[in-house]
């Protein structure tokens, strides 16, 4: 059973209790605890596209996410190539970290039940990140500086494990149309976000092991 499924189950069996003459009431426990790394699996970019992986070997766990649940950051990481992709259907993938292999973004969150707010800052130095433009925000897009909204579900359990949908995620982060996209996340080990660099560039690199 999933750590935050069996929190929910033993809070449940607490207020089912009769000695506890006044009741109890039941504290909102977020869906999962986010802390750590989540690799994209599964994803649709527009409205009407059947949810499917990359289709490409290459570009498979190259795109990932780290939550540092104490600083409420999340950093991105969408993996670059030598011509310049970065898209989750274009990017080849082919370089190393040294060699610019990861183009990352920064974001402060906070998390409430199933939905998460996720409001973008640009670290010293890096590159200012794509911005909507009038038609996006006229049709739904809000500028990821001003905080965006993103809806958690848990995705397939009996087939996954876990594994949670998010929609959207803010435009551009992974091809983001803002609005419409989803995208599929599963757990995967801190360790395994290090090799991008992006949580050095986010600020949440935490002290080096001695």
């Amino acid at each position: 059973m999933h750590k935050t499924a069996l929190i929910r189950a033993l809070v449940a069996t607490t207020c089912a209790l009769p000695v506890l003459a006044g009741g109890c009431k039941e504290e909102p426990i977020p869906l999962f605890d986010e802390h750590g790394t989540w690799v994209l699996s599964l994803f649709a970019l527009e409205d009407g596209n059947v949810i499917s992986d990359f289709g490409s070997g290459l570009r498979q766990e190259k795109y990932m996410i780290f939550f540092d649940k104490e600083a409420k950051v999340v950093a991105t990481a969408a993996c670059n190539d030598s011509m310049g992709e970065q898209g989750l259907k274009a990017s080849q993938c082919d370089l190393t970290a040294e060699q610019g292999g990861y183009y990352c973004r920064c974001f402060e969150y906070e998390y409430d039940e199933t939905e998460m707010l996720w409001t973008e800052f640009v670290p010293k130095g890096q590159p200012a990140p794509p911005e909507p433009s009038e038609e996006d925000i006229d049709a739904g897009v809000v500028p990821p500086k001003n905080g965006v909204r993103i809806q958690l579900e848990e995705y397939s359990p009996e087939a996954y494990n876990d594994t949670f949908r998010y929609k959207p995620l803010p435009f551009g982060v992974f091809d983001s149309n803002g609005v419409t996209s989803q995208y599929v996340f599963q757990g995967r080990s801190e360790a395994f976000f290090d090799a991008t660099g992006c949580r050095q560039v986010c600020g949440i690199a935490g002290e080096p092991e001695m």
